[in-house]
């Protein structure tokens, strides 16, 4: 029987978010061995014998390099030999990632990869039960217990969208300690777009620019414009409330600070979470951000200096500064 290679990745189903996460996950894992070649090869009826070994080959500069082939379902016979040839190629610097969306298609195909990929399903997740069961999921990811009250809040916020789903439990677990209550999703989330911007804020002030930007360039494709005015939205609000907090008297409690800059005792947990990303910069810089997010909000609203700018130019001033923001 062959022997699956942990270089060899393997996914089926329809689910497009749970087939980016596995997808970044091995992203994540290579890049801590080093710089990699990314290549995304997309099957279609242009595809011809041969465009796979090109796609999957060795640059000249070598080093490792990850390839992502995309509606493996498509292969004719003769291009689906010619995956499998490549597959049995033993060069340790070549990962690949074969996705295949449609089960009934290519079955013989699917049941020669098996065996030698490591496999991930990424099944559609519909139904009252099976998101409920995801959003559990989730959270014990993060050793985290969720109450029931707290999974119906988040559906009623969002729906059934596990994208959006998984996105809360990952912010709100970062922020918060304990097990997650109703109580918590309802003070820490206002609405899709909210959750969205403050995902990305959260992973920028917490230092993690790739996750800030995967997630700001996820919104850019499915909220189009919105997707720069709710993420700098996001970032002056936490920066103004770190301000606050920085500047409340000492010896308080999270709960007393909560109090004295107008919010609830009871959002002690998010004084906290923004206690910690602030003792990691000075007033003096995050003044200087301010300032510079001022700006931006102009000219994402038309301001003087916004003038000609289409979003592509918007969503590229914003990018900047996020990686400005992260470089300090």
């Amino acid at each position: 029987m062959p022997v699956s290679s942990a270089r060899l990745t393997l996914i089926t189903g329809t689910e497009q978010f749970l087939a980016e996460r596995a997808v970044s996950e091995i992203k994540s894992t290579l890049r801590k061995a080093g710089d990699f070649d990314f290549v995304v090869s997309e099957i279609s009826d242009d595809t011809r014998p041969g465009d796979l070994f090109a796609a999957t080959s060795a640059t000249l500069l070598g080093g490792n390099r990850l390839v992502v082939i995309v509606g493996s379902e498509l292969l004719t016979e003769q291009l689906a030999a010619e995956l499998l040839e490549i597959t049995a190629i033993d060069d340790p610097e070549l990962w690949i990632i074969i996705r295949h969306q449609d089960g009934r298609k290519n079955k013989k195909l699917i049941d020669a990869l098996k065996p030698v990929c490591n496999l991930v399903t990424a099944d559609k997740i519909t139904g009252k039960r099976d998101v409920e069961a995801f959003v559990s999921s989730e959270a014990a990811k993060f050793k985290r217990k969720i109450a029931p009250a707290a999974v119906e809040s988040l559906r009623t916020s969002l729906g059934d969208d596990i994208r959006l789903l998984a996105a809360a439990i990952d912010q709100i677990t970062a922020a918060t300690t304990g097990n997650l209550t109703q109580e918590m999703v309802e003070q820490y989330f206002d609405g899709i777009a909210e959750i969205r911007g403050y995902h990305v804020s959260d992973r920028l002030w917490a230092g993690d620019l790739a996750q800030a930007l995967e997630k700001f360039r996820w919104m850019v494709l499915n909220d189009g414009a919105g997707a720069n005015i709710q993420v700098i939205a996001a970032i002056a609000t936490d920066l103004r409330s770190m301000v606050r907090i920085m500047g409340a008297a000492g010896g308080q409690s999270d709960e007393e600070i909560a109090r004295s800059i107008g919010w609830s005792e009871k959002m002690g947990w998010k004084v906290r979470a923004l206690r910690t990303v602030a003792r990691g910069w000075k007033p003096a810089a995050l003044a200087h951000f301010a300032n510079r997010l001022a700006e931006i909000d102009a000219q994402l609203k038309g301001g003087a200096e916004g003038i000609g700018l289409d979003e592509t130019a918007r969503t590229a001033v914003v990018e900047k500064f996020l990686v400005d923001i992260a470089r300090k």
